[in-house]
């Protein structure tokens, strides 16, 4: 059953083992429900955290997706009948999250296979953004989709005698982990959105054959690196690191070409690239492709609008509420 479900699911981060990998990310416990009738079925992953508020001897959870995007996911159905089974499986979910003091519910929507749309009427739905990806179908990637100033980066790169290298295991996790530390220092990431060496160790072993770092080394030093995810279809540009000391080489632009090549020939239509924190970083992924980006979508749903209010009106009054549009909002 277990290799059946992995078939069904269209990419990674449907997969039981990414939430296993990243749920600590997220500092909750990975858990999956599934809902299933005679004319579909609805497979949907999340994260089950602790609401640090105590109200009296009960214990309040919330739920969110792993990090990246899934939500639920409907994996069949029978014509005509997709609206039904979404609102039958909110009906059902309902009951799960009372038994179980869940009190809010977040999710990160697909951006790749626009799950989104068959729960719009079950989720308020909020925009957060575009996520960028490369066409890979096309007949040329590097001519069609790369723009010429791209195009010249990698030219520089190979004109640099950058090196390609490839890590399927996690082998030079520590390496990987040093270049990774480098940009977030640079980019003040705070700690607690940083992905620790043992978190990426073990997701080696979670996600084996699903993941892999792609290298570029000038004179023998490793300077850039991007860790990959694939399924299905989709290739993924999970996590870059680069040392700015070696911008000037365009490691990075190579290490991104590879990935492209890699996913032609692994059969990937598309390799995404993600979103982007700064203009700077725009302008380098928008570099790497013409095609037009798709909506970054997120749903919240309260489950317990009594509890949910309780632990509002507790924070509120403790004045620990910073941010008044963060959902949850006792969270903010």
């Amino acid at each position: 059953m277990a290799v059946m479900l992995t078939t069904l699911l269209s990419d990674i981060f449907f997969l039981p083992e990414w939430g296993k990998a990243y749920a600590t990310q997220d500092l909750g416990e990975s858990k999956v429900f599934e809902f299933a009738t005679g004319y579909g079925h609805i497979y949907y992953q999340f994260v089950v955290r602790p609401i640090p508020i105590a109200l009296g001897d009960v214990n309040y959870y919330d739920t969110i997706t792993p990090f990246g995007q899934s939500g639920p996911v409907i994996i069949s159905c029978a014509a005509g009948r997709r609206k039904e089974l979404a609102a039958a499986f909110d009906a059902e979910f309902q009951k799960y999250c009372i038994a179980n003091n869940i009190v809010s519910e977040y999710v990160r929507f697909n951006s790749c296979v626009k799950n989104a749309e068959d729960f719009k009427e079950i989720y308020s739905i909020d925009n957060r953004g575009i996520t960028m990806y490369i066409d890979l179908s096309v007949g040329d990637y590097f001519l069609e989709e790369f723009k010429s100033s791209t195009r010249q980066q990698v030219r520089r790169a190979l004109k640099n005698n950058v090196e390609i290298e490839y890590d399927y295991t996690g082998a030079t996790i520590d390496e990987f982990h040093r270049l990774y530390e480098i940009m977030a220092k640079r980019n003040n990431i705070p700690n607690h959105y940083r992905f620790s060496k043992e978190l990426l160790a073990e997701s080696f072993s979670l996600l084996e054959g699903k993941q892999f770092i792609i290298y570029a080394k000038y004179e023998g030093q490793y300077i850039s690196a991007a860790m990959y995810l694939h399924h299905g279809d989709f290739l993924h540009y999970h996590l870059s690191a680069n040392d700015p000391e070696f911008f000037n080489v365009a490691g990075n632009s190579l290490v991104l070409n590879e990935g492209c090549r890699w996913g032609v020939e692994n059969g990937k239509k598309q390799l995404h690239l993600g979103g982007a924190t700064s203009d700077v970083l725009y302008r380098f992924k928008r570099g790497f492709t013409k095609t037009e980006p798709l909506d970054i979508l997120t749903g919240k749903k309260v489950r317990n609008e009594t509890i949910y209010n309780l632990l509002v009106d507790y924070n509120l009054s403790r004045g620990i509420i910073e941010n008044p549009e963060h959902f949850p909002l006792y969270r903010g």
